[in-house]
């Protein structure tokens, strides 16, 4: 085994992206237009590495690789990028504390970063920082998970990805269409043999010290039973949001056709085993988020069945539901945006036997408006919610390949559009 290196992580250079698009992706029509009285800016943030918080002088801060921007117009309109004001720096999430200070993560290029995350603490509104913090994980965060409970301890979920580069092992070449007749792929890493292990590390002494609890791995059947009988299941990329019933919900992409979970009953310490939910998914990261107005939690992925997948559209649609009931039941599912050669349906009903899927090795024919949208973030300011992602097409980079050539996307919706 070797230890795999995600691109997704790296920091790179941002490609800023008109809002026209780029001159790649003239003619193409992707995507769905956004809902009435919904703004989209696009090529404003670095889409998976993007974060936001309000001021308090009601600005908005949005921060994207060691860069910042302001906005004093709710976000209709943004400052040009300037660097933070830390050399060096490379945050990626901002946080509001409980203290009202904010707290800025970030996480290294790959699974063999020392430390693998680091956090920076500012009591003046993010004019000056804190000498960095590490941050003990397990492999590497998902960019801007980082919570504080109502209690004041800090959460962050990390993992670490294991891979195999046999050379003859038959996940080679990654499934693959013909769009506008040339042969593209449509799938990344998940195509191949991966084991992704997660865990969570919780401190309460605002970052100088920190725990780490077991190890979270997926160990179900195909009905969903904790014993074993399909073997290892990956939980990776994850996300945690406190529940308004006092419990700690935990969220991670794996390869069964579905997200899955895992709740803790003290605050991150130790966690129950982890089991498939009811959301149908790719092998692609959600967005976790508790929404602070109602204390429901709102989560924002890609809902798509197995047979989607197996077709190569494995993020061909981004969708959104909530729940109020601390993560037992979904409702008020949305659909966000949805590819060419998909049903624009709110709610996909996940396979009833759960088990790995993948795409084909060969898709077909892909249609001229085939398209892709995942990595979301999701803040919340006031009443809006600001909704981070990127958008792609074959001309503008596969999956998680070439990142920066993607639309950076921020949508901001009234908090109502996700509960109508």
């Amino acid at each position: 085994m070797t230890v795999c290196v995600l691109a997704v992580m790296a920091a790179v250079a941002v490609l800023v992206l008109m809002a026209t698009g780029s001159e790649e992706a003239e003619g193409l029509s992707i995507g769905t237009p956004p809902p009435e009285g919904v703004t989209e800016l696009v090529g404003i943030g670095s889409g998976e590495g993007t974060s936001l918080v309000e001021l308090a002088d009601g600005s908005l801060l949005l921060v994207e690789y060691g860069q910042r921007r302001i906005s004093t117009d709710g976000g209709e309109t943004w400052s040009d990028a300037e660097p933070l004001s830390t050399a060096g720096m490379s945050g990626t999430g901002i946080l509001r504390l409980n203290s009202g200070a904010l707290a800025l993560s970030a996480s290294g290029s790959d699974f063999s970063a020392t430390p693998p995350a680091q956090m920076w603490i500012s009591n003046d509104e993010a004019e000056t920082w804190s000498d960095p913090l590490p941050v003990d994980c397990l492999g590497l965060p998902l960019w801007d998970t980082m919570i504080q409970l109502r209690s004041g301890r800090l959460l962050v979920p990390s993992r670490i990805c294991y891979s195999s580069g046999a050379s003859d092992l038959a996940c080679a070449p990654q499934s693959r269409g013909v769009w506008r007749g040339e042969e593209y792929g449509v799938e990344g890493h998940g195509h191949c043999p991966e084991i992704d292990i997660a865990a969570v590390s919780r401190s309460d002494d605002l970052g100088a010290s920190w725990e780490r609890s077991d190890c979270l791995m997926g160990w179900f059947d195909e009905r969903g039973i904790t014993n074993g009988h399909r073997g290892h299941t990956s939980c990776d990329e994850p996300n945690v949001a406190e529940c308004a019933d006092g419990r700690v919900l935990f969220m991670a992409r794996s390869q069964v056709g579905r997200l899955v979970y895992s709740y803790s009953d003290d605050e991150g310490a130790t966690w129950s085993a982890v089991r498939p939910t009811e959301l149908a998914s790719s092998f692609s990261p959600p967005r976790l988020r508790t929404i602070p107005q109602t204390g429901d939690l709102l989560c924002v992925w890609n809902q798509v069945s197995a047979e989607e997948i197996r077709r190569g559209y494995r993020r061909g649609r981004l969708s959104a539901a909530i729940s109020t009931d601390s993560g037992r039941t979904w409702g008020h599912f949305k659909t966000i945006e949805v590819s060419e050669g998909l049903a624009d349906v709110d709610r996909v009903a996940p396979d009833p036997e759960i088990r790995w899927v993948r795409g084909r090795d060969n898709v077909g024919q892909l249609p001229d408006n085939w398209a892709y949208f995942h990595y979301a973030n999701v803040r919340f300011a006031g009443d809006k919610v600001f909704l981070m992602y990127l958008r792609g097409s074959p001309q503008l980079g596969i999956a998680e390949q070439n990142l920066h050539k993607q639309e950076h996307v921020i949508r901001i919706y009234p908090l109502e559009w996700f509960y109508e």
